[in-house]
């Protein structure tokens, strides 16, 4: 079944990074049916990746990519297993989910990109890791470090052809970007490497990847 139906509408590709918190750089990119790099930029709250979706003007023509971001405070650090007492949250009265520290992932953003697709958007979430292995990049490399950053910049300059992209380093952010906006072109496009499909559901979106 295919994830898009009207494949031949489609002229645009935006794929969003976004941040578990405000503080977190988000960012956005948008390519075309070439995989030529028509747009990039920073964001940072909600209310700038509000902005943009609602001013952008061909959303009806476009397939959009937000990933799904890291939930910033889950007991994902040593000092924050220490800071909890070791009782079982759903046991405990007195252990309160607050922020939904116990959550992987975070829902940032959800309501808003649910009301996008109740409007007939093409809009999905992709896993930023699922993308990076599609793209080769080797698990020997920390993720998000400088060597992580410059490895996944040139497979997509090379690989893919993106020759709008500079020599010097993008931001870690715009580079996960512009993975969404691969993945939307692929999904609409179609991949002769890749098989793009649907591989769970997040907050009431679809969630895609290879």
């Amino acid at each position: 079944m295919d994830i898009i139906k009207d494949k031949n509408s489609k002229v645009s590709f935006i794929g969003i990074s976004l941040g578990g918190l405000s503080t977190i750089e988000s960012a956005v990119a948008v390519i075309d049916n070439n995989m030529h790099v028509i747009m990039l930029d920073k964001l940072f709250s909600m209310s700038d990746v509000n902005y943009f979706l609602d001013n952008f003007a061909g959303k009806q023509n476009a397939v959009i990519m937000v990933s799904i971001p890291e939930n910033e405070v889950m007991l994902s650090h040593k000092w924050k297993y220490n800071s909890r007492t070791y009782d079982l949250v759903n046991f405990d009265k007195k252990m309160i989910n607050r922020e939904d520290w116990t959550n992987r992932f975070s829902s940032r953003g959800s309501e808003y990109f649910k009301e996008l697709s109740s409007k007939g958007i093409d809009i999905f979430r992709f896993d930023t890791d699922n993308m990076k292995k599609v793209m080769g990049n080797c698990y020997a490399f920390r993720d998000r470090t400088p060597i992580d950053c410059k490895a996944l910049q040139d497979t997509l300059r090379i690989k893919y052809n993106m020759r709008e992209l500079p020599v010097n380093m993008l931001p870690v952010a715009q580079l996960e970007a512009i993975l969404g906006a691969v993945l939307a072109q692929m999904t609409a496009m179609g991949s002769k490497d890749f098989e793009c499909k649907v591989i769970g559901e997040f907050e009431g979106l679809k969630t895609i990847g290879i």
